[in-house]
C-alpha cells in the first residue's frame, strides 16, 4: 500500500512523480521540488504503516545521521519534517536523487558483471565504509544489499538508505533489541541485534556473491554455517580467498575494518580518484618505472617519457649524434677504410649508439570512450594518430614476450590492431618486459571496462 499517488503535493512543496521502492522502513518516492524544480528522493513512513514504534526511532536516527554525512557517494540530506492528520502522523526525509539503477535492478535486467567490475564496486563501497568508520562516533550501515547500492552507467556507485544505522558505541544490544537487516545479507551476529565494523563486510560479500551468481546468498549451498560458493562462481583464486574471509560466519575471523579489507583486495596497487569516483588499478606497477598511468572511469592515459623529452636530454642526445657522425667520418680514414675496421664501426653502432638512440623514443597514449590517441616522439619529431575507440580490434603482446626471461634483452612492443585504418600501431619500444606486461594488462582491463559500461547503457 502506498501513502501517495503521482501528482500528490506534500507540504505544499514536493510533487510526487513515482514510487521508487518500499521497505521495512517506509516508501521512497521520486518527487519534484516546486521551489527549484529539481528532482529529489522522499522517504515517507507512517504511524499507521509502522507495526513497531522502533521504526520511527530508526527513521529519526536516519535523518540525524545523513544530515551529518559529507561524502560524494552518499546522497546529500536536504530536509526532514512530519505532518499530522486526524488519522496519522507521517515522517518525511528528503535527500538528493541519484540517477541510475540499484544493483538488484541491473541484475533483473540481465546484467552479468565481470570480475573486474565486481571488484570495482567492492573497492568503491569499501571506501565509503572506511569513511563511515572514521567518523566520531563511527557509523555502521546495517542493511547493505543490492537494493541499497545505486550503480550509474559510468561505474560509479552510491550507498543509500541509512534507515538501519547504528553507531559503534551502542553495538551490544540485547536479544530484544531492534532487528534490522535483510535475510541472506545479514551476518549471524546481526540476528542477535549486534553489529560491528566487520558486520558490514559480510553484507558486502553477500552482495558481491549476488552479482556473481544472480542468486540470493541464502539460496546458495552452505557448509558448517558458511556459504559454500566456490562451486558457484568462476573468479580468480585471490578474489575467491578474499571473499571467503569477509564471509566468515564468526565476525572475529573476518577483516576487522573496511580499510583492512581494501588493502588486501587492492594488493597495494594504486587507487586513483576522478572527482571522488574511485577506480582501482589492479595491476602492480614495476618498481623504478618512470611510466605514469592516469585511470578514470572514462579514460586511460599512459605517458612513457624519453631521455630526449627534457631539455638536458635533448642536448645529450644531440651531442651523441655529433659524436656518431664524427666517428663515421674520421674513423674510416684513420683505419684506411679496411673492411674489418668498417665492421667494427658497424658493431659500435649496433651495440652502443642504437641503444642510445632508442632511449630517445617516447610515447603518449590516451584511450577514451569515443577516441584513442597514440603519440610517438623522437628528439624534435612527433607523430600522432587518432581513431575511434570502437575501431580497436585487439591489443596484444608478442607471444615470445609472455614466456621469455623478464630480465633478458628484448625488442618487443605493445600493438594496437585497428579496423580503420586497417593497420597495426606499436608503442613501448623502450620499456622492460615487466612494464609492457603491466601496461598491456591495464589497457586490456580498461577496454573491457568500456565495453561493460556500454552494455549497462543499453540495459537502461
Amino acid at each position: 500500500m502506498t501513502l501517495h499517488q503521482p501528482n500528490d503535493i506534500i507540504a505544499q512543496r514536493y510533487r510526487i512523480v513515482t514510487a521508487l521502492g518500499q521497505g521495512g522502513m517506509g516508501i521512497t518516492y521520486e518527487a519534484e521540488d516546486l521551489k527549484n524544480y529539481q528532482r529529489v528522493a522522499i522517504k515517507a513512513v507512517s504511524l499507521q504503516q509502522a507495526k513497531d514504534w522502533k521504526i520511527l526511532e530508526l527513521f529519526e536516527r536516519e535523518a540525524k545521521v545523513i544530515a551529518n554525512l559529507h561524502h560524494p557517494q552518499i546522497p546529500k540530506y536536504l530536509n526532514y519534517f512530519y505532518i499530522d492528520t486526524e488519522q496519522d502522523r507521517c515522517f518525511y526525509l528528503i535527500r538528493e536523487l541519484v540517477s541510475g539503477n540499484s544493483l538488484a535492478n541491473w541484475v533483473i535486467k540481465g546484467w552479468h558483471p565481470t570480475e573486474i567490475q565486481v571488484k570495482n564496486i567492492a573497492i568503491q563501497i569499501l571506501k565509503i565504509l572506511s569513511y563511515l568508520h572514521q567518523l566520531n562516533p563511527p557509523i555502521i550501515h546495517r542493511d547493505i544489499k543490492p537494493e541499497n547500492i545505486i550503480l550509474q552507467p559510468d561505474s560509479q556507485v552510491f550507498l543509500v538508505d541509512f534507515g538501519a544505522v547504528k553507531d559503534i558505541y551502542r553495538n551490544t544490544m540485547s536479544f530484544s533489541g531492534t532487528f534490522v537487516g535483510t535475510i541472506g545479507y545479514m551476518p549471524p551476529e546481526q540476528l542477535q541485534g549486534k553489529a560491528y565494523c566487520a558486520s558490514y563486510l559480510y553484507s558486502l560479500g553477500a552482495t558481491l556473491l549476488y552479482l556473481l551468481t544472480h542468486r540470493s546468498p541464502d539460496e546458495l549451498p552452505q557448509k558448517r554455517m558458511k556459504i559454500d560458493f566456490r562451486s558457484c562462481v568462476k573468479i580468480s583464486p585471490e578474489f575467491m580467498n578474499w571473499l571467503e574471509v569477509i564471509l566468515e560466519p564468526i565476525w572475529e575471523d573476518r577483516f576487522q575494518s573496511a580499510t583492512a579489507a581494501l588493502n588486501v583486495l587492492s594488493n597495494n596497487s594504486e587507487i586513483i580518484y576522478d572527482n571522488y569516483s574511485v577506480v582501482k588499478s589492479i595491476h602492480q606497477k614495476p618498481r623504478e618505472s618512470l611510466v605514469t598511468v592516469e585511470k578514470t572511469s572514462s579514460s586511460l592515459i599512459i605517458n612513457i617519457p624519453s631521455v630526449g623529452s627534457s631539455k638536458s636530454g635533448k642536448i645529450f642526445l644531440c651531442c651523441m649524434a655529433v659524436a656518431f657522425c664524427m666517428i663515421h667520418l674520421f674513423l674510416p680514414k684513420v683505419l684506411n677504410s679496411n673492411t674489418i675496421e668498417w665492421s667494427s664501426v658497424l658493431l659500435i653502432t649496433i651495440f652502443v649508439y642504437l641503444p642510445l638512440l632508442k632511449i630517445s623514443f617516447g610515447n603518449y597514449v590516451q584511450i577514451a570512450e569515443n577516441e584513442t590517441l597514440i603519440n610517438w616522439n623522437f628528439l624534435f619529431f612527433n607523430r600522432t594518430i587518432t581513431a575511434p575507440t570502437k575501431y580497436i580490434k585487439k591489443v596484444y603482446l608478442d607471444k615470445d614476450l609472455l614466456i621469455s626471461n623478464p630480465n633478458s634483452p628484448q625488442t618487443t612492443h605493445i600493438t594496437f590492431d585497428l579496423l580503420k585504418p586497417r593497420k597495426e600501431y606499436r608503442f613501448g619500444y623502450i620499456l622492460s618486459q615487466q612494464e609492457q606486461k603491466w601496461l598491456f594488462a591495464e589497457i586490456k582491463d580498461f577496454l573491457e571496462q568500456l565495453k561493460a559500461q556500454e552494455s549497462l547503457k543499453k540495459l537502461q
